[in-house]
């Protein structure tokens, strides 16, 4: 089974976390979704959303993927956590899947994930750092590294990485599931 981390702050995109956690959990893919801090979190238009567990429970393990939200300041909170910031680094060492949409690809371009890659994110989210290749597409896959524009791409971005991580069975499942209209599947 496919092990998922959605790591939350406060004021991170609630449509975007939780648009991904829905479509991986009927992916039926295992999701941790883990607050920098203990408690519930409240997402960047006031949506409380209560995490499993808090990330330092999780410092330890594995995962298949982490998937960043994007929102502001959430990202800028998930980027300022060196217990994130480790954990990315060990999934982008070990060749595992790590995803950020909207204002999270500054996450990974912060620690230096993003260097010599091509990204997307929410316009301008990338403006201050140098060594990536912009591409102005709804989602971008450059290696193990997935990117996407924002709280409009998030169900193609979920998509995506479903796709990528159980095979394109199980995303037409999970597609057919949502009665997507033809016109906005994959082809």
């Amino acid at each position: 089974m496919t092990r998922v981390l959605v790591p939350i702050a406060e004021g991170s995109e609630e449509l975007e976390a939780v648009t991904m956690i829905d479509l991986f959990r009927r992916a039926e893919f295992d999701v941790t979704v883990a607050g920098l801090a203990a408690g519930p979190v409240r997402a960047s238009r006031d949506t409380v959303l209560v995490p499993d567990a808090h990330l330092e429970e999780l410092a330890d393990q594995s995962f298949d993927l982490i998937a960043l939200p994007g929102g502001l300041p959430g990202a800028k909170r998930l980027g300022d956590s060196e217990l994130l910031a480790g954990l990315l680094r060990r999934q982008y060492d070990e060749g595992r899947w790590i995803a950020a949409i909207c204002a999270a690809p500054q996450v990974l371009a912060r620690h230096g994930l993003l260097t010599g890659r091509k990204a997307t994110s929410f316009p301008g989210a990338l403006d201050d750092f140098d060594g990536i290749e912009r591409i102005d597409e709804p989602v971008v896959v450059d290696g193990h590294i997935l990117t996407s524009r924002g709280p409009g791409t998030a169900m193609d971005f979920a998509l995506e990485l479903i796709e990528r991580c159980a095979g394109r069975e199980v995303r037409d499942r999970v597609e057919q599931g949502l009665q997507r209209p033809a016109a906005h599947r994959r082809r």
